[in-house]
């Protein structure tokens, strides 16, 4: 799941990858396991010097991201969503708005930036501490905090709209989950192919059941990364990526056996 930088509705090829997840979507169980990537981590891009995550979409799109997640992390991924800012806004409308729990520094920080946002015509509402119904726009600008803590924490606020989405849909009929389909499916970017997504759909509902649940967490973790610094002086942070692809293995699969070399 790819989060580019965009603020138009079309895609560009020199954009970059600011979110970067990986979802598993177990069919058998109808569980959901999200992982965010630290879009700050240095990893070897092919022909450069090491750089951050996020670039490898601008130098080699999608396909690079997905082998760079491949070749560190040992994870099988070989399909991609990809969305940018205005796609994310209007899909929350869409399926409208999400439920969000505010602390008072988000609430605040929202409130003092909702005249002088800097995408124009944005629609920013006034927040208050505690539940909040967020329409499109400022469910994207909350998934954007990271001024008042951390990339770390804005991290965690990007899974946050996304399950607050997964939460806003789950007691729709199959005909509105459909409707909803047929009218974001068209913005976003994505290789999965029609019987793919066919195949998917089918299965949404009980992914939405009450008994559904989305385990998540954020690579790398804490006690397996560093801060670091390229040689070209690109501050970046340090990662062992071995400690981490085992963790993954056991995110997802619930072992450390069996990772490709």
């Amino acid at each position: 799941m790819l989060g580019t930088d965009e603020r138009t509705d079309e895609f560009n090829e020199n954009a970059r990858a600011d979110a970067i997840m990986v979802m598993s979507l177990n069919t058998k169980e109808h569980t959901i396991k999200l992982i965010s990537i630290e879009r700050g981590i240095g990893v070897p891009v092919p022909g450069r010097n090491d750089d951050w995550i996020t670039h490898t979409f601008r130098y080699g799109g999608a396909a690079l991201t997905m082998q760079t997640v491949r070749d560190c992390f040992k994870l099988d991924v070989e399909r991609y969503v990809r969305v940018n800012f205005n796609v994310v806004s209007k899909a929350i409308g869409k399926i409208g708005g999400v439920d969000i729990e505010l602390t008072q520094a988000e609430a605040d920080h929202l409130n003092s930036t909702k005249k002088n946002y800097y995408e124009s015509g944005s629609d920013i509402q006034t927040v208050h501490a505690g539940t909040n119904h967020l329409n499109g726009d400022t469910a994207m600008a909350y998934a954007r905090i990271r001024k008042i803590d951390s990339d770390w924490k804005r991290i965690e606020r990007q899974r946050a709209v996304i399950q607050a989405a997964i939460n806003q849909v789950k007691n729709s009929d199959i005909f509105t989950l459909n409707a909803l389909a047929d009218a974001i499916l068209p913005m976003v970017q994505t290789n999965l192919t029609k019987a793919e997504i066919t195949r998917l759909m089918l299965e949404v509902p009980a992914f939405l059941s009450e008994g559904s649940k989305m385990e998540q967490m954020t690579i790398p973790t804490y006690e397996t990364c560093w801060n670091s610094v390229g040689v070209d002086g690109r501050k970046m942070i340090g990662v062992d990526f071995e400690a981490n692809a085992q963790i993954l293995r056991e995110f997802f699969y619930g072992t450390h056996d069996g990772i490709s070399e």
